[in-house]
């Protein structure tokens, strides 16, 4: 299979500053994926609990233990679903629905 896309997946690391204060950051890894889109049962299913799924990607299988967030193109997605079929794993994106106010 070609990778057309890169991405970059995300996994949070919890570390305390110099305050004592908690502190979130993320460590980056570098993937190459194919960018698809999401269909439409998946994105109806995701509205109803209030998601918002953006875009779908697959990868050859990796670990993606923990993984929390994917970068692709300069933005930043909440990991909503991985599927690991027989030879991809499939990456469902999502940002937060915003309800007006």
């Amino acid at each position: 299979m070609h990778w057309k896309n890169i991405a970059y997946i995300m996994r949070e690391k919890h570390t305390i500053d110099e305050l004592h204060r908690p502190k979130v950051s993320y460590e980056e890894k570098k993937i190459f994926c194919n960018v698809k889109s999401v269909g439409f049962s998946e994105f109806y299913q995701a509205q109803t609990a209030g998601l918002k799924p953006e875009i779908k990607l697959e990868t050859k299988l990796i670990d993606l233990k923990d993984v929390t967030h994917v970068k692709v193109n300069d933005v930043i997605y909440k990991v909503l679903r991985i599927y690991q079929k027989q030879d991809v794993t499939e990456i469902v994106l999502t940002s937060m629905v915003v309800a007006n106010e």
